[in-house]
């Protein structure tokens, strides 16, 4: 079993976020594909529409606007673009600028659709395999990774529908990194309940209180509008509000002992129980340094505790692009947490994954490395 010493603690000198320079257009049709009921759709076309052609070709549209919306992790990571901008000078000189780019476009799109037809489209480990704040098990919870762990070792040959464990991660006002999608979900599900009644009367003085859900689109839109107003919206928002006591005392969805869990306790649990699958954890959002430290730190601690429990004789059931265990992260969420893409924060940060061989790709598009070049 891993262990890792220490806690984080917020210094002062560090409290400061890596250099964010991206803006302007790209960053505004970023924001209104993937912070809007479109990208809602457009996910789950990705995920859950009924032919597989459907699904790879709403992946091939996320990852293009992943492409248009961080386009410095293009240009400033990779060692090719030298090559990439010598060979679209030569072809405009001989097709024409128009052709050159109509070709890039196609190839482009050909190589995506050929990646991510490989990538798995359905994947049970989502959110460690809970549905959501209902049914037997919580999202991101304990309860539903056991559950699930249990499950698949106990089926001949494992579950065919899982993938890989996924799970989400956010670092609290105190320095903890907790295991949740967001924090606005996690109350509006909780907060109906008598069982937290004191907590969520405590948050709600400090300015984080969900409302009930809206019902119509044009109340969606003022509601949301309202709650990003408190900080309370979104993927991100919130977590540097409280701290991981506070948010430890809710009881998710008002059922008693299910609590929001730290990123140790989640790993520890996947080593306890077993786990013979990928592990990939997601980054929404990780403000400190001791944040980003601890979290490299404990994906390498499972990482050389999987390598020693592992059976060699057992055929492995690790998806290759993850390993054992990856950090993952849509580019829009990696980029303030690890430095902007090219700069000397994201370098740093780029060069201790590498040590410590940590795979980092992107969500969807799993081919691409996000500390490439680094």
């Amino acid at each position: 079993m891993f262990t890792v010493h220490g806690k984080p603690g917020r210094a002062a000198d560090e409290a400061s976020a890596p250099e964010i320079v991206e803006g302007g257009l790209f960053q505004s049709v970023g924001n209104l594909c993937f912070r809007s009921t479109y990208s809602d759709y457009l996910w789950k076309t990705s995920v859950s529409a009924p032919y597989r052609v459907i699904r790879v070709a709403a992946m091939t549209l996320i990852s293009l606007l992943l492409l248009a919306r961080s386009w410095r992790l293009f240009v400033r990571s990779s060692p090719d673009v030298a090559m990439v901008l010598a060979a679209m000078s030569i072809a405009s000189w001989q097709f024409g600028t128009f052709r050159t780019i109509a070709l890039l476009t196609l190839a482009l799109l050909l190589t995506l659709a050929k990646q991510l037809a490989s990538t798995p489209d359905v994947n049970s480990g989502h959110r460690a395999g809970g549905k959501g704040y209902e049914g037997e098990h919580i999202e991101n919870t304990l309860e539903a990774l056991r559950a699930l762990i249990k499950t698949d070792n106990e089926t001949p040959n494992g579950l065919k529908r899982l993938a890989y464990v996924e799970f989400d991660v956010h670092e609290t006002g105190d320095g903890e990194l907790m295991v949740l999608h967001d924090l606005h979900s996690v109350l509006a599900a909780s907060q109906q309940f008598e069982i937290n009644k004191d907590i969520l009367a405590e948050l709600a003085r400090a300015g984080l209180q969900p409302e009930a859900p809206a019902t119509s689109i044009l109340a969606k839109l003022v509601q949301k509008a309202g709650a990003a107003g408190r900080g309370l919206y979104g993927d991100t928002a919130g977590l540097q509000s409280l701290t991981a006591p506070q948010l430890k005392r809710v009881h998710i969805s008002g059922r008693q002992g299910v609590h929001v869990p730290t990123l140790e306790e989640f790993l520890r649990c996947c080593s306890e129980e077993g786990l013979q699958r990928s592990v990939a954890v997601e980054v929404k959002s990780i403000a400190t340094d001791a944040g980003r430290a601890r979290f490299v730190q404990l994906l390498t601690s499972y990482k050389q505790d999987f390598e020693q429990r592992q059976n060699p004789e057992v055929e492995s059931q690790l998806y290759p692009p993850f390993a054992s265990i990856a950090a993952i992260s849509f580019p829009f969420f990696w980029a303030p947490s690890f430095g902007e893409f090219g700069s000397p924060a994201w370098r740093r940060w780029a060069v201790k994954f590498k040590q410590c061989h940590i795979p980092t790709r992107c969500c969807v598009w799993h081919a691409l490395d996000l500390t490439r070049g680094g």
